[in-house]
């Protein structure tokens, strides 16, 4: 009996130990290795870009980095409380790696205090609460000795992909180092303008707002003489340019070797066409008109051919249909259409273009290497089939995909001299690459595909930085269980293709007569019932994902918080137990 209360002591003595043993662990784990992160995640989410690095490496005087959250006024509001977690930790790796050149200072400007209105002196976004009347802000505030500093107003958790790439360009501006000049060329207004039919002026889009903070972007005019201030020159369309214009970027491209061409064989961002910020309608023709450059880098864009490919098509609304139908000239590429040697593409995400042509390489002597590429499933078609287009399903009607894969975009270098030619302009246009979304009452453009990523890596490579490529166009941060994914994405898909259906019919009932007008007309009431139908359906689904994906969460926190201890402790009696039963039979 004496050995067997012996043997219990000791099994419960084990067991204390255990415990022990783990509690002391994780408190020296803490103390002894707190400047050491280890990123397991499966894309390294937390882990700088090589650019970053870089730029890091090049700070010389102390920077500060003041991280306003708004931890008081946001405790119900878990998703945003994850968010800034992350971000948290993300500013963290940038103080570690900077070896003491950037300080990290964690600030929570509750209402009323000094630090809120330090918040509001630099500008910083506030937002109206959620459950509260009070202002939420989640912003950065980054600064050197010399009193310069750059502000993130709000950090957009729609923008969340692209986080890393913000943060370090306001690292890179507050260094004061010289920045590439960019002069661009082009009949697009990227620069902004005015809209007479709505008498109101019209902003610059959103890729030249991302090229400002890295290049010094001029639009050159009529007036300017000369292009030799300029280390790069952006064309994009360029189009009825003088002869004295297309001299000086000849002499240019000879001289200093370093230019980007967006070349368009059909231009839907043309202000002669439409307005560019409306979606394409189809119609005329419009394409750039600078063949003479083209022959001088030694690459050839047939104008009368527009590349259609069926694997890369993007579904769109039309009136012949209820359904979204793939529109094979309006194509989004894919990873596996960038070339992942080169690190102008090799972290692109997607790029999206409407009505491209195609690059062939014309000079032996060039080293041609393709940046972007068609898939196999590709053809050309004659640009004429697009001034009457009535259903974009013709272009897949006896389609056959040619022998090769087609070049979209391409770099050429010959001896010192650097082009960049892409067969298509509208890949800048604001609709086919980023989004206007309502985020806490303010309107933000949050990207959805990488074309300005694109233009700055691009850009980039030839002022011979080489070093924002590697940090734009990152993984999201947000690493969702792929059951939960699919479940979204599917539920997505059937909204959207609802949604597109519902404004398909909208269209036609406005395109008929004014009879419409009239609330008392047959018409106008079987188009009320079918909008009240619709959107109930879009109720249902919105509410069937919401459920599935409610009664997976609640799993998964149970599996997360208690299923993992219990086996744990579990584990811990058994074993004890099988100990204690050896120690008998022996």
């Amino acid at each position: 009996m004496v050995d067997l209360l012996s043997e219990k002591n000791k099994s419960k003595i084990q067991i204390f130990l255990i415990i022990i043993g783990f509690l002391l662990f994780i408190m020296l784990s803490n103390n002894l290795f707190k400047g050491f992160r280890f990123d397991l995640t499966e894309n390294k989410l937390y882990t700088l870009g090589e650019g970053t690095y870089n730029i890091i490496n090049k700070i010389e005087d102390n920077l500060v980095l003041n991280y306003y959250f708004s931890d008081s006024l946001t405790q119900k509001d878990n998703y945003l409380r994850a968010y800034s977690k992350r971000i948290k930790e993300l500013l963290e790796e940038y103080e570690l790696r900077s070896k003491g050149k950037i300080k990290l200072n964690i600030i929570d400007p509750i209402p009323f205090s000094d630090e809120e209105d330090d918040a509001m002196k630099y500008g910083l976004q506030g937002v109206p609460s959620k459950t509260q009347g009070e202002n939420i802000f989640f912003g950065l505030v980054a600064s050197n000795r010399y009193d310069s500093y750059e502000v993130i107003k709000f950090f957009d958790p729609g923008k969340e992909a692209f986080i890393e790439y913000e943060i370090t360009k306001i690292v890179y501006s507050l260094l004061g180092l010289k920045k590439p000049k960019v002069g661009v060329i082009t009949s697009l207004p990227m620069f902004g303008g005015y809209n007479f039919t709505k008498n109101e002026p019209t902003p610059e889009w959103a890729l030249i707002q991302q090229l400002k903070p890295l290049f010094d972007v001029t639009l050159i005019d009529k007036k300017t003489k000369t292009f030799d201030n300029f280390d790069i020159l952006l064309l994009a369309h360029p189009k009825k340019l003088s002869t004295d214009d297309k001299k000086n970027i000849i002499n240019f491209y000879e001289n200093k070797g370093k230019v980007m061409v967006l070349y368009d064989v059909y231009s839907e961002a043309d202000p002669e066409f439409q307005d560019p910020s409306l979606p394409p309608k189809g119609g005329g023709i419009q394409a750039s008109d600078f063949q003479e450059l083209l022959d001088k880098i030694g690459v050839r864009i047939n104008q009368a051919e527009v590349l259609i490919d069926r694997k890369y098509a993007i579904p769109v609304t039309s009136a012949s249909s209820e359904r979204p139908i793939k529109h094979a000239a309006i194509l989004s590429f894919p990873k596996k259409a960038f070339n992942q040697d080169n690190n102008i593409t090799s972290k692109l995400n997607s790029v999206t273009s409407a009505f491209s042509g195609t690059i062939e390489n014309t000079n032996t002597e060039n080293k041609f290497t393709s940046l972007i590429s068609s898939s196999d499933d590709s053809s050309i078609t004659e640009r004429n089939v697009f001034r009457y287009l009535p259903d974009p399903t013709i272009l897949l009607d006896n389609f056959e995909p040619n022998s090769k894969i087609n070049t979209y975009a391409a770099l050429i270098e010959k001896n010192e001299k650097q082009a960049i030619v892409v067969a298509d302009s509208d890949l800048t246009a604001n609709y086919l690459w980023v989004r206007v979304q309502d985020f806490y009452g303010e309107q933000v453009l949050v990207p959805w595909a990488s074309n300005g990523d694109f233009i700055i890596n691009s850009l980039d490579y030839l002022s011979g930085g080489n070093t924002l490529a590697s940090i734009t166009s990152r993984e999201s941060f947000s690493r969702p269980f792929s059951v939960v994914e699919d479940l979204k994405l599917t539920a997505e898909k059937i909204f959207n293709t609802e949604e597109a259906r519902l404004q398909s019919k909208l269209e036609q009932l406005q395109s008929k007569n004014s009879e419409l007008t009239d609330k008392n007309s047959m018409d106008y009431s079987a188009f009320q019932q079918e909008l009240l139908k619709v959107r109930k359906e879009l109720r249902d689904v919105r509410r069937n994902l919401n459920k599935d994906i409610d009664s997976l969460g609640s799993l998964l926190k149970f599996i997360n918080i208690f299923l993992m201890p219990i086996l744990l402790t579990i584990f811990i009696i058994v074993f004890s137990a099988y100990r204690k039963k050896k120690k008998v039979n022996e």
